[in-house]
């Protein structure tokens, strides 16, 4: 994961490196844990607003289409 301190940017798009650790780690212990007694993961509505805009400028950033090499078989 990436250092302290340190700052994601993509497109102008700036989150700590710190802050989407802790989402991330957060995000995977709850995957892991799943207790009843904490059935929900707790993400502040600007922690949740962050990360969907640095993941829109990694996906956008991503090609939309797929070089593959032939043959090719395609079923339905």
């Amino acid at each position: 994961m990436a250092e302290e301190g340190q700052q994601q940017r993509k497109e102008g798009i700036t989150m700590e490196a710190g802050l989407l650790d802790s989402i991330i780690s957060r995000l995977l212990e709850f995957r892991q844990t799943r207790s009843a007694k904490h059935p929900q993961v707790q993400l502040s509505e600007n922690e949740i607003r962050q990360l969907c805009a640095v993941s829109k400028e990694v996906f956008l950033q991503q090609p939309n289409l797929l070089e593959l090499e032939a043959p090719i078989k395609i079923c339905d």
